[in-house]
């Protein structure tokens, strides 16, 4: 992940270009730090570059919030991409970070005066983002991985998931999710699954069967259903320190996937997840006669 700053001194304006995961918190925390709420000013934090953020990245913008709350100021959100917005929305962390459209905006809501100032561009977002989806075979070989309960095997298994939906011009919505229920998911594994300090293996299979995007866990950790004792109303205040972000990425994934199956096999978690191709103007038009 990329991040930048602009060289104004009445406010911390910062730009994010990336994934916004659990690699990219630890590489960027330090320096995010001393270029906001070290200085104790009103930020923006410019989001428009944003191509995919997980409940890490969202627990680490509130955390930076919560702190800069205790000094007096406010953090606002600028511009996030569609999927980002909708996944600050649905876990309501956008009543204490509010999104806007535009810089004046954001100066407005900070109340900071507007007027000249210098714009940040963040790239090309739509660039990274997968193409229209082609129609797919019935069955479609897929991935198959094994990593090792490391969060430094993330990266390379990011990679070749990205390669793979790309290949298959998997539809960007349906992309942005089954990143997003594998994130959750394996680092949730990761932290959470052993009980000892040994070395243990996780299957990971992704496949595309009859229009839809099939990722099936596999590990040998504890038992663990993630749609037992996990679904939570998100039930918020305003009030940022009254906040509680533990076991959102959970709610996230059963939220937006369309199948999540468990099961315990011969001393192993067998975690399967659905995900139907769908494209954006098909999600606007649901999510329009929805509200």
């Amino acid at each position: 992940m990329e991040l930048t700053k602009s060289d104004r001194e009445d406010i911390a304006h910062v730009c994010l270009v990336g994934r916004l995961d659990a690699i990219a918190v630890e590489e960027i925390e330090e320096q995010f730090a001393q270029w906001t709420t070290e200085r104790g000013l009103p930020t923006v934090v410019d989001m428009s570059g944003v191509t995919f953020m997980s409940s890490l990245g969202i627990g680490f913008l509130f955390a930076n919030t919560k702190k800069l709350k205790k000094a007096g100021c406010k953090l606002v959100l600028l511009k996030p991409e569609r999927m980002v917005e909708s996944v600050l929305r649905t876990s309501k962390m956008d009543k204490v970070m509010p999104i806007v459209g535009t810089l004046d905006e954001a100066l407005l809501l900070l109340g900071v005066e507007t007027g000249d100032h210098k714009t940040m561009v963040p790239g090309d977002v739509a660039a990274s983002q997968p193409k229209v989806a082609a129609e797919p075979t019935k069955s479609i070989a897929g991935v198959k991985l094994k990593i090792k309960n490391e969060t430094s095997e993330l990266a390379e298994l990011y990679a070749k998931v990205s390669e793979f939906l790309e290949a298959h011009s998997t539809p960007y919505r349906s992309g942005y999710t089954v990143n997003l229920a594998l994130e959750e998911l394996v680092v949730n594994i990761i932290r959470y699954a052993y009980m000892d300090l040994d070395e243990h293996l996780i299957d990971i299979d992704l496949s595309i069967i009859d229009q839809q995007l099939v990722l099936v866990l596999e590990d040998d950790g504890r038992p663990f259903d993630p749609q037992e004792g996990n679904i939570r109303e998100m039930e918020y205040t305003e009030d940022a320190e009254e906040l509680e972000v533990g076991g959102l990425g959970l709610v996230l994934v059963l939220d937006m996937v369309d199948m999540l199956k468990y099961a315990r096999v011969k001393d192993k978690n067998r975690t399967e997840v659905r995900i139907k191709f769908q494209e954006e103007a098909e999600t606007a038009e649901a999510e329009t006669d929805a509200s």
